[in-house]
């Protein structure tokens, strides 16, 4: 029989009642029993049994699976003789056997050594992730001392100007340790969630800057899009000083107005940021070109390192406009 001397381990179990009938001498080898010992046996004796796992009750949905498609391809706990459990990959197929009748054929091939070194990997890579979040969360606090550092000297400031100075390197602190707090708290430590980052980000600029909810209105249209951090921390810092600036200028005297967000995908590549509002617009000599301010100056600093085009409209309030590739 050609089974004899496959270097894989081949096993004949009867269909109906689940009793091996006959097992490759590599068979026998790989689970450590003498020829013609497991004969008669049934199958679920070389299926790993603890609290949690019934061999019995594997052996049968592993036969009930293979009846129902005809062949079953699977990686399963086995047990060897003494009780040494090992992982096997098996192919099993049903065959119609001249002398057994209806029989289920399994292939066998042990793979305890990838499966440690597979296991090695995975608690590598956990470790990994658990290190990544931690430093995320570190970042995070340290960055949030920084803030704590200039809310203090913030409420001891009699200068408004300078007031203002700090109040804004505050919330541009704070852009980036919402980056790292979404990192530390994702499943994906890959990509932040810009959806709920600009949520977020929002909801805090506009109580730094105490405006009341029915003064001026915020609308978004978000896509769910995901960046990762060397994008997202200038991204973020972008989007923090088109909302500032919106909030800070564009509705004086408590006027009431609108504030529109939205990031939408053009292309696969491709991503557009508009920031809208419906104040009272930007001078008319405006050339961010020739701007001195430390935020229009970071917004194109910021624009040119992700690499994007800036499109700025004012008529019937501001709207800057930047597409970038992803």
């Amino acid at each position: 029989m050609i089974a004899q001397n496959m270097a894989e381990g081949i096993c004949l179990v009867g269909a109906t009642d689940g009793t091996i009938v006959y097992a490759n001498p590599k068979f026998e080898q790989m689970f450590g029993y003498n020829p013609g010992e497991l004969v008669g046996r049934n199958v679920s004796v070389v299926n790993y049994q603890d609290e949690q796992i019934d061999p019995h009750e594997v052996a049968r949905l592993l036969m009930q699976e293979i009846l129902t498609r005809g062949e079953a391809t699977y990686e399963i706990l086995n047990v060897n003789k003494d009780g040494t459990p090992f992982w096997c990959r098996a192919t099993t197929s049903l065959f119609g056997h001249p002398e057994y009748g209806n029989v289920l054929v399994g292939v066998h091939q042990d793979i305890t050594e990838r499966k440690q070194v597979e296991e090695k990997i995975q608690a590598s890579l956990t470790e990994k992730e658990v290190l990544l979040k931690e430093i995320h969360h570190r970042v995070k606090n340290n960055l949030g001392i920084v803030s704590g550092l200039l809310q203090m000297q913030l409420r001891r400031t009699q200068d408004t100007q300078a007031a203002a100075i700090l109040r804004d390197s505050q919330n541009r602190i704070a852009s980036i340790a919402l980056v790292h707090e979404k990192l530390y708290r994702s499943e994906d430590l890959a990509n932040v969630d810009f959806a709920q980052y600009i949520a977020d980000l929002t909801a805090y600029l506009f109580g730094s800057y105490n405006i009341r909810a029915n003064q001026i209105r915020l609308y978004t249209q978000i896509t769910e899009v995901g960046l990762d951090i060397e994008r997202a921390v200038p991204f973020g810092l972008i989007i923090n000083e088109l909302i500032s600036n919106a909030l800070k200028h564009a509705f004086p005297g408590d006027r009431p107005g609108e504030i529109e967000v939205r990031l939408v995908q053009d292309t696969p590549d491709t991503l557009t940021l508009l920031v809208r509002d419906n104040g009272v617009g930007l001078p008319p000599d405006f050339d961010i070109q020739h701007t001195k301010t430390l935020g229009m100056s970071l917004i194109q600093g910021l624009a040119k390192q992700l690499r994007g085009a800036i499109t700025i409209h004012s008529h019937l309030g501001t709207e800057f406009k930047i597409s970038f590739r992803r």
